[in-house]
């Protein structure tokens, strides 16, 4: 009994303990940052900024370097200030600003050392700062953009591969995007726009792997514009378009899984097209023995 109140008093101490030694150490951090947000010699304030960065307290260290940077502007430590700035904020998971702050840092100092990383480091915030597919993707083109640039700029980098995968990704993730926004204007019945927009996104990103979808919903857009929603001046075009549409796709994908769809839907077209040609014959015919019979009025 008094041996488990014992082991259970020393547990609340050893707890009590750390939670002592935490709230010093707390108590500690506020008044270096306090004391260094308060002082106006740069030097034990920059001297502060890299103790929390080196503590990994880098919100700290991001107000104390956005603070002194301006006051070692032009000297050699501007660039480390720099640097240790844009990967507080990364570390932060501030990726934009840690992005334009990179990105600064190796146009400012082309010859650093630490030119290539930070090259990298800036196109691989905008990579992480990407959205998923459905959101705004100025974040992934801008990644797309700073990755091919670093490729660019550093063709023989080991870090080339890696760059290229993020780029595959990223299209990948904008392909979806494209993909999915033609495909709601299919299920509302935008048979025009859908037809459009799964086209366009074929010709941006002819190796999609989404191509074999989005050739059948074209398909599908042509043949309800063609069959259930044109004039009839506009019909034959359209019937066309949805025919060569067919030949593409099977040409491409003989053995798809849509194929069986695909027929069937030629077949209804090319039936359309007969009964157009049809209604087209009798129209001109009946034209032609309308003049026909006012020049024996004529006459």
């Amino acid at each position: 009994m008094f041996v488990a109140i014992f082991l259970y008093l020393c547990k609340m101490f050893k707890k009590l303990g750390i939670l002592l030694i935490a709230s010093c150490w707390l108590v500690s951090c506020n008044k270096r940052f306090e004391s260094a947000m308060k002082s106006s010699d740069k030097d034990y304030i920059l001297q502060i900024a890299d103790e929390f960065y080196a503590e990994k307290k880098y919100a700290n260290a991001i107000e104390l370097y956005q603070k002194v940077n301006s006051a070692f502007s032009g000297t050699e430590q501007a660039a480390d200030i720099a640097f240790k700035q844009a990967d507080a904020n990364f570390q932060d998971k501030n990726y934009r600003l840690a992005a334009h702050q990179f990105k600064t840092f190796y146009i400012t100092n082309p010859t650093d050392p630490r030119a290539e990383e930070a090259a990298y480091r800036s196109a691989y915030a905008f990579y992480t700062d990407s959205p998923v597919y459905n959101l705004d993707q100025t974040s992934t083109l801008s990644a797309i953009n700073e990755l091919q640039s670093f490729i660019n700029m550093y063709p023989e980098s080991s870090r080339v591969p890696e760059a290229n995968g993020y780029i595959n990704e990223l299209r990948e993730k904008l392909e979806k995007k494209y993909f999915e926004i033609a495909k709601i204007y299919y299920k509302t019945l935008k048979y025009k726009a859908a037809a459009i927009a799964f086209d366009n996104m074929l010709d941006d990103y002819p190796d999609t792997k989404l191509r074999e979808e989005a050739m059948m919903y074209s398909l599908r857009s042509k043949y309800e514009l063609g069959v259930n929603y044109s004039r009839f001046e506009t019909q034959e075009l359209r019937l066309q378009n949805a025919m060569t549409q067919y030949k593409l796709f099977v040409k491409a994908y003989p053995d798809s899984k849509f194929k069986s769809e695909a027929d069937k839907i030629n077949q209804k077209v090319e039936a359309e097209m007969v009964k157009h040609k049809e209604i087209a014959a009798k129209i001109e015919k009946a034209k032609a023995d309308a003049e026909a019979a006012n020049q024996d009025n004529k006459s």
